[in-house]
């Protein structure tokens, strides 16, 4: 049986080539639930302030809602969110997509509706990504894709959500 794996990054120029490094050259401390993850920050570095902040199974929030969703031949991504131990999270996910697709959640955290941080989870192991804490701040905001690999580039209205 496939270990599950969860990528999150910040987007960077060097973020990209950090995501592919990982998946190619790292391996991952166990959790719990058996999944395989490997958070990863600007190239280079293994954990990042930003880091500490995601939350890595969603799953574990009781009674998510969706905020936002986009659905298009290869699927529907969603935008989820919910709190867990006193903090609201959101997070991606993706509904009837095939296996061999990623889920991509961009975080936007300086308010120009472009991806700061990403999580990437591959749909065939798990159609979620790490959560992000929500904030009250309109710099922060959340969209979710489905894409053929990580470091594909997300597009409102097109293989994903708008920001939420």
């Amino acid at each position: 049986m496939p270990k599950k794996r969860s990528i999150a990054t910040k987007l960077t120029g060097a973020g990209v080539a950090g995501v592919a490094a990982a998946m190619v050259l790292g391996t991952a401390p166990a959790h719990a639930d058996g999944a395989e993850v490997q958070p990863q920050g600007e190239l280079g570095s293994q954990g990042s302030t930003a880091q500490q902040d995601w939350l890595d199974d969603p799953i574990v929030v009781p009674n998510p809602q969706t905020s936002v969703s986009y659905q298009f031949h290869r699927g529907t991504a969603q935008v989820r969110f919910g709190t867990y131990n006193g903090t609201q999270y959101g997070w991606g996910r993706a509904i009837g997509a095939s296996g061999s697709d990623w889920v991509l959640f961009e975080v936007d955290t300086d308010g120009d509706r472009s991806g700061d941080l990403a999580s990437y989870a591959h749909i065939g192991e798990r159609i979620y990504t790490y959560g992000y804490p929500t904030s009250s701040s309109g710099n922060r905001a959340f969209r979710a894709c489905i894409v053929n690999q990580p470091g594909d580039s997300c597009s409102s209205g097109n293989n994903g959500t708008y920001w939420w």
